[in-house]
């Protein structure tokens, strides 16, 4: 049976009739990706009322078509890539076999009828169409065009290992590559020790365990990593910083790799930076709603600086690249400064700091306040001399956006002081200062509620109610069984106001500045986070481990 004649079904009544889901699960779903913006099947795996399995299997029973189990089978790479790599990954379909002038292709979504034509213009000849688990699929797609995925850049005499090393070095560093996009690593540590090469991969900002080598494999592994990230691979005794671009999984990914000499070799950071996340908005990045308004309100505003604090890895370049996108337009002349450009932003001029040409923060924004700007964004204000002239930028007509590495809002007051900064360009100058942290988010699929006691509720203020729940992590294949999965970002919101300006004109502490603005109505990022987890997607530990006592 061929699915494509059968325009008319559709797939929650198929599920239904296969009795996988009831009518009112359907109905969920359908109300559920509708708010996410996702189609009916994402939506019904992220409720938790099917697993890919079961939904492979129904579509196999209900179109009368073969279900292939992609981990009980042997691909041939080279029938397979018959089919381009973009049209396998957009359409998550691969050839499986050929046999008399039958062609067996596997694909995740057998409905979409358009994929199914696209294929068959494309291989020439009749379709035997089967279904398979979506995720085995795209994993599978990943290992058959894995030999593609790095563009070989090294000549001939850059890099001569002994036979069969090169080519395990590029296998392991694409496979390395693969599982840290399917985990949604930010970053892959390669480390050397006595005995072993350990590799770590940064999820949801921890580090966990990804695979050991014997030490053997590391020179080799190092140097196909420098020779495609364009390094000296002669150069073991100084660190490096170099980056390379790559296709993993579908998704354009800027690598930027850091070599650092250790005692018994050279350790090596690559991070990854998904492109296709430069076009975040400010609806995705995890705002209260009236935080978001005021947050809108002052990017409004024609002249004052806009400052983002918190630490390493708490998501400040994303929340100032969503602010960018945000008042980008073709009437504005926004240009940025910024050390390393993380992501390239359309319709926005991005300046490169380079030291070693004397292009410094402080250097560059003199010149780009030459080049009559509308709106500046100063990757990080970390000198005196920076923030001078980002505080004469924002008085004499310019919006300045920058970051400040400070734990609390408050704190960036303090901080500006500290530089040298007088208090009276600071409250003329600042209106705004945010704060911000990430929280690891519960898994959906496995998260357990339970009702907290009263003098839990109690602790952190709130008004006992014995029907309140709570959730917890169990953990499950879906979170590799740490019961958390994603992350998302909880704010403080900082404007200066008349009060505000007055204990910074008498230099106040950043506690009285923090009692002055709650005591105004604001949100603290405790609030903020105990309002995400009433909502139930995060933990209560989360929420102390992130945000300071109040």
């Amino acid at each position: 049976m061929d699915p494509s004649n059968n325009k008319k079904m559709r797939f929650g009544d198929i599920m239904v009739n296969g009795g996988l889901i009831s009518a009112t699960q359907l109905q969920q779903a359908l109300e559920y990706g509708k708010g996410k913006g996702v189609k009916v099947g994402e939506a019904l795996l992220e409720l938790g009322f099917v697993d890919e399995v079961a939904i492979a299997r129904v579509l196999s029973k209900q179109l009368n078509i073969p279900y292939v189990d992609l981990d009980k089978i042997v691909i041939d790479p080279e029938l397979a890539q018959t089919v381009p790599e973009i049209m396998a990954r957009k359409n998550k379909v691969l050839v499986l076999g050929k046999r008399q002038e039958e062609i067996l292709v596997a694909f995740a979504d057998p409905l979409n009828i358009f994929a199914i034509d696209e294929v068959k213009r494309c291989l020439k000849g009749n379709l035997l169409t089967c279904v398979a688990v979506q995720s085995k699929l795209v994993s599978a797609i990943d290992r058959v065009y894995s030999k593609k995925i790095i563009p070989e850049q090294e000549s001939p005499d850059s890099f001569e290992p002994e036979s069969g090393e090169e080519s395990i070095a590029v296998n392991v560093v694409n496979d390395l590559l693969l599982q840290a996009v399917r985990k949604g690593a930010s970053d892959i540590h390669i480390e050397p020790s006595i005995d072993k090469m350990r590799v770590r991969l940064r999820v949801d900002g921890i580090l966990r365990l990804a695979k050991e080598f014997p030490m053997d494999m590391h020179p080799v592994l190092i140097s196909r990593i420098k020779v495609i990230s364009q390094l000296d691979i002669g150069e073991r005794r100084k660190p490096q910083d170099g980056r390379f671009e790559v296709p993993v999984s579908g998704r354009e990914f800027d690598i930027r790799v850091s070599t650092l000499p250790l005692k018994n070799g050279e350790k090596v950071v690559m991070r990854l930076l998904d492109k296709s996340k430069v076009k975040v908005s400010l609806q995705d990045l995890g705002f209260e709603q009236e935080q978001q308004t005021l947050f809108e309100k002052h990017l409004a505003h024609p002249h004052e600086i806009m400052l983002v604090t918190g630490p390493t890895g708490s998501g400040k370049t994303t929340t100032l690249y969503a602010a960018l996108n945000y008042i980008n337009t073709i009437g504005k002349n926004i240009v940025t400064v910024e050390d390393p450009v993380e992501y390239e932003l359309s319709g926005i001029n991005q300046v490169q700091v380079n030291p070693k040409a004397d292009l410094t923060f402080a250097s560059a924004l003199r010149s780009i306040l030459r080049q009559d700007p509308d709106v500046v964004m100063i990757g990080e204000i970390r000198d005196a001399e920076t923030a001078e002239i980002a505080i004469q930028a924002a008085l004499t007509g310019h919006l300045v956006l920058s970051t400040l590495h400070t734990n609390d809002a408050s704190g960036a007051i303090a901080r500006l002081i500290d530089m040298g900064i007088a208090p009276f360009l600071i409250s003329s100058a600042v209106g705004l200062v945010l704060a911000q942290r990430l929280l690891r988010l519960l898994c959906p699929k496995c998260k357990k509620s339970f009702s907290p006691p009263a003098s839990l509720q109690e602790e952190l203020g709130l008004k006992f109610d014995p029907e309140r729940i709570f959730y917890k992590t169990v953990g499950c294949n879906n979170c590799e069984n740490t019961g958390l999965k994603g992350r998302v970002a909880i704010y403080e919101v900082l404007p200066v106001t008349k009060g505000i300006e007055d204990l910074i004109m008498a230099k106040a502490s950043s506690h009285e500045i923090m009692a002055q603005a709650v005591s105004e109505g604001i949100l603290s990022m405790r609030q903020s986070g105990i309002r995400k987890m009433l909502a139930g997607t995060t933990p209560l530990d989360e929420v102390l481990r992130v945000s300071l006592e109040e």
